[in-house]
């Protein structure tokens, strides 16, 4: 697996040891998650990492899958570029209007901690666009902020950078309909969401999705991860 890391690379602010460590997780739960599925790791032949960053993770699909065909996206175009340059794998920059498809459907896509920053009605939307780019048997793969991520910010053990009145905000929509969004102060329609599990299942089935693996702070112990494919 490469290990250069871009130095504009904000997630690796902390260790070395720790950014790996984290892509490490991705890669396990996505294993975990092909293998619910029920999708053979040599039947993937086409990989997208949706909002791919600077390639914490891509890297890492790069080593797990070195067969198979990997485009990176990222609405922040030099973050995508750098991955390129860094890890020699395809990247663009993602049309966050989402006019146009991103490519040919993929066998397996990765969403790691984009969710965790939209709104239900956003959320919905990339997950139709999402859905609209599986093969048949392709795998997606996303991380959400669950209870534990809830439970921190009511008691301010973690504020994730927004302030007291939209901790208010968030926490009084997850109790009121188990989804709960704020902004940034500095953003519009991007900041921090929490969300349960039942309620993350039911919006992935509006979108013509079927859950097929869901585990509680899997990424990191952290965020909790959910695949999915297409509904039969």
């Amino acid at each position: 697996m490469i290990k250069d890391i871009s130095p504009n690379d904000g997630m690796a602010k902390n260790t070395p040891e720790q950014y790996f460590t984290i892509g490490a997780s991705a890669a396990s739960v996505i294993t975990r998650s092909l293998s619910a599925a029920r999708k053979p790791v040599g039947s993937v032949r086409r990989v997208l990492d949706y909002a791919c960053g600077y390639g914490r993770v891509l890297r890492w699909l790069k080593a797990e899958f070195p067969n198979a065909y990997l485009l990176g996206v990222d609405a922040d175009g030099k973050a995508a570029a750098s991955a390129q340059d860094v890890l020699g794998v395809e990247t663009r920059k993602l049309d966050i209007t989402l006019a146009q498809p991103i490519d040919d459907p993929f066998d397996l896509i990765w969403v790691g901690s984009l969710f965790t920053h939209l709104s239900e009605r956003e959320s919905k939307r990339v997950l139709q666009y999402l859905r609209r780019h599986l093969t048949d048997s392709g795998v997606l793969v996303f991380t959400t902020h669950g209870s534990y991520v809830a439970h921190r910010i009511e008691t301010r053990d973690k504020t994730y950078n927004l302030s007291e009145d939209a901790m208010t905000q968030l926490l009084s929509g997850y109790k009121s309909t188990d989804f709960g969004f704020a902004e940034y102060s500095n953003l519009k329609d991007y900041g921090i969401s929490a969300a349960t599990p039942s309620k993350v299942c039911e919006l992935a089935q509006t979108c013509d999705l079927d859950v097929k693996f869901f585990l509680s702070r899997g990424w990191a112990a952290h965020q909790d991860v959910f695949a999915c494919t297409a509904a039969t």
